[in-house]
């Protein structure tokens, strides 16, 4: 175990308990102003990883501090954009639009550096992340032997156009086979009555395994922020280790991912 690494990850796992989650749900929930691809220089990633993703113990900004000063240093482009798709609309509408949109995309940014920051504190393998990799689709590099596995922390999905073939695609270029590391925000009392009313062999099968996924890799903070336990990132290490060994580089949807760690950590 790294010593520095789990010192951060212990400060990181104090700033996301202190998030006001049910404020910004009731404030922020509803608000989908802003639903339009944005333009290279006002993807807010640069700035996320910027304030949140770090080597040294330091505060991590809380969102109004962060959303102001991003808002500030974009005033140009947002100048554009608002001129684009928002002409005559009050200040107040597109700003609160922006807060919601940045917001969604910090809280699940901010879920994937948590097992980042778990792996860094108790994996060996080197785990490379970057904003520049963020954008392609690589939450983060993984690098065994000679072999790059790249990574997605993503929240699990039944959605049919999600299994595409091309989800992988970019992927391909920077790595050798990909990896989906789900997590779930539905409440376990949820998936266990959705498992008890399922008939469908599929259907079973998927609910036990997001059960097991809440209920032995990951945790939820005082305040309801979904975290993972240091188990999850030291399966998955010896997942990639194992697949390197055996010579497999086919990538794995986050239900192929669920049902190899749990055969390994029965």
């Amino acid at each position: 175990m790294s010593q520095k690494q789990a010192e951060i990850l212990s400060v990181f796992e104090q700033f996301l308990a202190s998030i006001p989650l049910d404020r910004y749900r009731n404030e922020l929930l509803q608000v989908k102003t802003v639903e339009q691809d944005l333009p290279p220089d006002l993807n807010p990633l640069p700035a996320i990883y910027d304030a949140f993703w770090v080597g040294e113990l330091r505060p991590f900004p809380e969102y109004e501090v962060f959303f102001e000063r991003w808002w500030q240093d974009h005033l140009k482009p947002l100048d554009g954009f608002i001129r684009k798709y928002f002409w005559g609309c009050s200040h107040e509408f597109v700003f609160l639009g922006f807060k919601a949109r940045l917001y969604r995309t910090l809280i699940s940014v901010l879920t994937q550096f948590h097992f980042a920051y778990t792996w860094l504190a108790y994996c060996d393998l080197p785990l490379e992340s970057s904003a520049e990799l963020d954008i392609k689709g690589i939450d983060g590099l993984v690098c065994c032997e000679g072999v790059t596995a790249a990574l997605q922390v993503k929240k699990e999905t039944y959605r049919a156009e999600a299994r595409g073939t091309g989800r992988f695609a970019r992927r391909r270029r920077y790595a050798d086979w990909a990896v989906e590391i789900p997590y779930t925000i539905t409440p376990r009392d949820e998936l266990q009555r959705a498992l008890e009313r399922s008939r469908k062999p599929d259907s079973r099968e998927r609910y036990e395994l997001l059960l097991t996924l809440a209920e032995r890799w990951q945790r939820s903070l005082d305040n309801g922020f979904v975290v993972f336990q240091q188990e999850y990132p030291r399966l998955v290490e010896r997942l990639i280790r194992q697949r390197v060994q055996d010579g497999k580089s086919e990538n794995l949807y986050w239900d192929e991912t669920l049902r190899l760690l749990r055969g390994m950590s029965i």
